[in-house]
């Protein structure tokens, strides 16, 4: 009676071990988004890279290639010197006044301009872990070192995270750093061989 006992509880524990250690995260060539903040020499800012990445986890090893990596900055210079902040202290606010009539504006006329930046980016990245479990789903750490085309051209070293799943869908994070270059974002991605494979 007591080993029948312990062979059915012992069923369940052999089981989950056996589950977890089988969430090594599947292989993949993914189509990816990613939504970023960008700070470079020029200001900081909205970074929005679009490529592929690709990764194995059995051979520890993951790519990207981001071929179109748009970067969207508010200028550092006050715009048209015409127009100028005050702060009104009577009501606690911040204005925008045309300084040749002296009369309120539109407050966009006292920002900077929108500096856009067009860049491609490339890093080869090894997994040191195979299998990460981060709020029970199976990712792959990364670190690895990059290449940044320009805006500005640089090398830089990146560490982050990455979790393709099964159903063919991924997600990843990252912190790249270059010389005067800092990205932290995210990623969104579609397994492309599964995709095609639909047609």
């Amino acid at each position: 009676m007591l080993s029948s006992l312990l062979l059915v509880t012992a069923i369940p524990v052999c089981a989950q071990r056996l589950i977890v250690e089988d969430q090594t995260p599947p292989a993949g060539v993914f189509a990816t988004f990613g939504l970023g903040v960008l700070d470079v020499d020029q200001g900081t800012g909205l970074d929005i890279p679009v490529g592929i990445t690709a990764v194995s986890p059995r051979h520890r090893v993951l790519a990207t290639l981001n071929f179109f990596d748009l970067g969207l900055l508010q200028s550092s210079s006050e715009g048209d010197q015409r127009y100028r902040r005050f702060f009104d202290t009577r009501f606690g606010r911040e204005l925008c006044v045309d300084t040749a009539t002296g009369q309120l504006a539109s407050f966009s006329r006292c920002a900077g301009e929108t500096n856009v930046l067009r860049s491609l980016s490339v890093d080869l990245n090894v997994l040191p872990v195979e299998t990460v479990i981060v709020g029970n789903k199976p990712g792959s750490l990364h670190v690895g070192i990059g290449w940044r085309v320009q805006d500005p051209d640089t090398v830089y070293g990146t560490i982050g995270m990455f979790f393709p799943s099964h159903s063919g869908k991924a997600a990843g994070a990252r912190l790249s750093m270059g010389r005067r270059y800092i990205f932290l974002g995210f990623s969104w991605g579609v397994d492309v061989r599964r995709s095609l494979s639909l047609f």
